[in-house]
């Protein structure tokens, strides 16, 4: 039986010439997404935490480009400013989550230090135990 023979997939030769363009050693690249040497020249798929780390560390890459080989291989700060345009609002409503997310992780923290401090003086928190401490 003949074996399949295996490429790289096409996102990985597109994410090796975005490289190319950067005009850095592979290594260093490697390194700045936060992947192992030759993951990217390995004939395996490419999986969803690599994409995620290449696109976090360079958002201004064109996702149709990375996807799918069409336009641009970068996307010009115009069709940045025209997505943002799109969303009006949207940063306001972020940040108000995340100061209410930050607000309830101060209060959560709060908690954990009491519930240590009661654990430490041999007082278990009744409610957290599930029983009443009756004497």
């Amino acid at each position: 039986m003949q074996e399949k023979e295996q490429y790289i997939s096409p996102i990985k030769q597109r994410i090796l010439e975005f490289a190319a363009t950067l005009g850095i050693s592979k290594r260093d690249f490697y390194s700045q997404i936060g992947v192992s040497r030759g993951t990217l020249e390995s004939k395996t798929g490419i999986t969803e935490d690599i994409m995620a780390k290449f696109i976090a560390t360079f958002p201004d890459i064109s996702l149709e480009w990375l996807i799918k080989g069409k336009g641009d291989m970068v996307v010009s700060h115009k069709q940045i400013r025209l997505k943002e345009e799109i969303s009006p609002g949207l940063e306001d409503k972020l940040l108000n989550k995340i100061s209410q997310q930050a607000e309830e992780i101060g209060k959560l923290k709060n908690e954990i230090e009491h519930l240590k401090k009661d654990q430490k003086f041999g007082r278990p928190d009744a409610e957290a135990a599930g029983v009443a401490d009756v004497v």
